[in-house]
């Protein structure tokens, strides 16, 4: 072999090394944030955890208004953790169904004042991260009493 091929041979090979390296390094790093978002998120959880361990060691509240409010409390909470985290609930009372994000699990006739395929009751929500439908919301919606659909059931 050549002088100028061992050369050539030679920074061929410490540029397939340097971008090795590169490529190892951004994956790293990428690892590392990908492990304190899951530990910040787990340590949101953990402390709605400790809220259903402190509303559970109380007992049943004589007033069950006052446990209630309290699951409610616990439950937002959980549903702000998420939501910080790029969770959104997809699913509203109101709003027009859509195929993207809607999967209508009853059709009812419309009540008066609601359009044709307005959700009227949240049989499950639904939920995107970054942009992608994780589950579709499973909603009943209203039609116009003279048109027939078919719908499904769980």
């Amino acid at each position: 072999m050549s002088e100028g091929s061992e050369r050539a041979a030679d920074a061929a090979a410490a540029r397939a090394a340097r971008l090795a390296y590169e490529h190892a390094r951004d994956l790293t790093a990428r690892d590392a944030a990908h492990q304190a978002l899951t530990e910040r998120l787990l340590l949101r959880c953990a402390d709605v955890l400790d809220s259903f361990d402190r509303l559970l060691a109380d007992g049943a509240a004589s007033d069950v208004a006052t446990y209630r409010r309290s699951l409610g409390l616990i439950a937002g909470q959980l549903e702000t953790a998420l939501a910080d985290e790029g969770l959104e609930r997809l699913g509203r009372v109101g709003e027009r169904a859509e195929p993207a994000t809607h999967h209508v699990a009853e059709a009812r006739p419309a009540p008066v004042g609601a359009g044709d395929d307005e959700v009227l009751e949240i049989v499950r929500r639904g939920y995107r991260y970054r942009g992608h439908v994780l589950r579709a919301a499973r909603v009943v919606v209203a039609v116009d009493s003279g048109t027939e659909r078919e719908t499904e059931r769980e």
